[in-house]
C-alpha cells in the first residue's frame, strides 16, 4: 500500500468567474468545495492508476465526517487522527476570459507541539515495511522544521521508502534524512541553495548535489518546459507533450503519484519519467486536484520526449 500524509488538510473551494472585475458582485459564479490537501490529491491519482493507498491525515474535529466520507468515496483507506480546530480554506478564481487563475491559501492554525507528537506517534503506528509513502505539503504552524525528517527516519527504521515534496526549511532538513526521492521545483531549487541557478545544465549541476547526499530520485519541475530528472549517472530533460490546460492546480501532486506508483511497480528511470509527467499532463486536462484519467496517462505516456543532459 502506498500511504499519503496530510499534515496540512483545506477545502478548496473554486470558482469560474469570467471577466473577473475587483470590487463588483457577482451572482450565480459556478463554484465546487471539496475536502483537499497535496496528500489526497496524492493518492487519489494513485487509486487511479490502479494502486490500493490510505491518507494518514491530522484532520480537525468538525471536518473529520465530511473528510472521512470523501477519502472513503474515493476507494481510500482513512487513517485519520482528530485534533481540535478548523480546516483551512483555499480559494481558486479561475477566469477563462483573462487565462488567468488566481489562488488565495490561507494559513494553518497555530497548533501546540503536542499534536505534533501525537500525530508522529499515530504515523509510526501504521508502517509496514511493504509501504511507500508519500510526504507532501506544508508543515501546520507551531510544528518543528523537523517533523518530516523524523517521518523520513521512521520509514528508514522500518524498511520503508518515501518520496518528499516540500519546501523552505522543511525540505532542507528532510533531504538531511535521505528520503529516496524530493521533487523541488525550480524556485525551491533555488531558494534550497540559496542562489539564482539559470539553465538546463545550471540546474542538472545543482540536482546532482542533492544525489551527492544520498538521495536516490532527484526531480525538478521546470513548468511548461518539463521536468529535469535525475538517478544515479542518469540526467534526463522530460518534455511534456502538448495538451489542452484546463486546471494546472495539483499537477505536481499528479506528477508525485506518477513517481511513486512506477518505483513500486519496478519501472525502469525512463519509464518512471514518463508515467509522471503524463500525469502531471492528464491532470492539466481536467478541473479539481486528483482528477487523472487511466487511458490517458497510457496514452501521453509515449508522447513524453526524453533527452540526456
Amino acid at each position: 500500500m502506498i500511504i499519503c500524509t496530510l499534515f496540512n488538510p483545506a477545502i478548496d473551494v473554486a470558482y469560474r468567474v469570467d471577466n473577473f472585475e475587483l470590487g463588483v458582485t457577482r451572482l450565480g459564479a459556478q463554484a465546487r468545495s471539496v475536502p483537499s490537501g497535496k496528500g489526497l490529491n496524492v493518492a487519489r491519482v494513485v487509486r487511479t492508476l490502479g494502486e490500493d493507498a490510505a491518507v494518514a491525515g491530522l484532520i480537525p474535529a468538525i471536518d473529520m465526517r465530511r473528510f472521512q466520507s470523501f477519502i472513503s468515496d474515493q476507494g481510500l483507506t482513512p487513517f485519520l487522527h482528530e485534533m481540535p480546530g478548523c480546516t483551512r480554506i483555499n480559494v481558486t478564481l479561475n477566469d477563462s476570459q483573462a487565462r488567468c487563475t488566481t489562488h488565495i491559501n490561507s494559513a494553518s492554525q497555530e497548533l501546540p507541539i503536542r499534536i505534533q507528537e501525537e500525530f508522529l506517534h499515530f504515523l509510526a503506528q501504521r508502517m509496514e515495511r511493504s509501504s511507500l509513502w508519500c510526504l507532501s505539503g506544508s508543515l501546520p504552524s507551531g510544528f518543528d522544521d523537523d517533523a518530516y525528517s523524523r517521518v523520513i527516519g521512521m520509514c528508514r527504521d522500518r524498511g520503508t521508502s518515501c518520496l518528499l515534496d516540500t519546501r523552505g526549511i522543511p525540505l532542507k532538513v528532510g533531504v538531511r534524512a535521505v528520503p529516496l526521492v524530493v521533487t523541488p521545483n525550480h524556485m525551491e531549487l533555488e531558494e534550497f541553495f540559496g542562489e539564482e541557478i539559470k539553465g538546463v545544465h545550471h540546474i542538472a549541476l545543482m540536482g546532482k548535489r542533492l544525489i551527492d547526499l544520498g538521495v536516490g530520485y532527484v526531480f525538478i519541475t521546470l513548468g511548461d518546459d518539463g521536468v529535469i530528472a535525475i538517478h544515479e549517472n542518469d540526467c534526463l530533460l522530460c518534455t511534456p507533450p502538448v495538451v489542452k490546460t484546463v486546471d494546472t492546480v495539483g499537477c505536481g501532486d499528479a506528477f508525485a503519484a506518477g513517481i511513486i506508483v512506477a518505483l513500486k511497480r519496478k519501472f525502469s528511470f525512463v519509464e518512471t519519467c514518463r508515467m509522471a509527467v503524463a500525469c502531471g499532463s492528464s491532470k492539466s486536462m481536467h478541473e479539481g486536484p486528483g482528477v487523472v484519467t487511466l487511458d490517458e496517462v497510457w496514452q501521453l505516456m509515449e508522447d513524453v520526449k526524453i533527452t540526456a543532459v
